[in-house]
């Protein structure tokens, strides 16, 4: 199996002149619109997932990594976290009485909201791999705009 590709702004080796418009090329034939992310699917399971729906859409909008393939995986976290704080709303009932699978469902549930953040660029690491690439893009647009001023 073969190394994980990396967009071109995260390329440390020096690359040819030919390679970097084959690179480009391939980034923007990949780039898909976000027309469908304009409104929450109507197969989320609730209010809570899809006010987190509009909430992550938002935000993820605002730094531009997002787009129509990315709509599965956050409606995937939406879902998971409004079963996860169902299961803490159940918890915190004074009567509970904490019991394994109580916690279990909390565990599953915390799990799959933390895979699918990582696929949405909502976690720490994903947003930053996300900014090393959107700034070494910036870097390149001036470098052709300018040359080496």
């Amino acid at each position: 199996m073969g190394r994980a590709r990396k967009p071109l702004a995260a390329q440390k080796g020096d690359l040819t002149v030919a390679k970097k418009v084959e690179m480009q090329q391939v980034e923007a034939a990949v780039t898909t619109g976000s027309e469908q992310l304009n409104r929450p699917p109507s197969w989320l399971i609730d209010k809570v997932a899809k006010a987190e729906w509009k909430r992550v859409v938002k935000e993820l909008a605002n730094i531009g990594i997002i787009g129509n393939l990315d709509l599965n995986n956050i409606a995937g976290y939406c879902n998971a976290y409004s079963l996860y704080r169902q299961a803490i709303s159940t918890v915190a009932q004074p009567d509970f009485v904490f019991d394994k699978d109580s916690v279990d469902v909390m565990k599953k549930y915390a799990d799959e909201m933390r895979r699918f953040a990582a696929l949405c660029g909502l976690t720490v690491d994903s947003r930053l791999k996300a900014g090393a690439y959107l700034t070494g893009k910036k870097e390149e647009d001036i470098t052709e705009k300018f040359g080496d001023i």
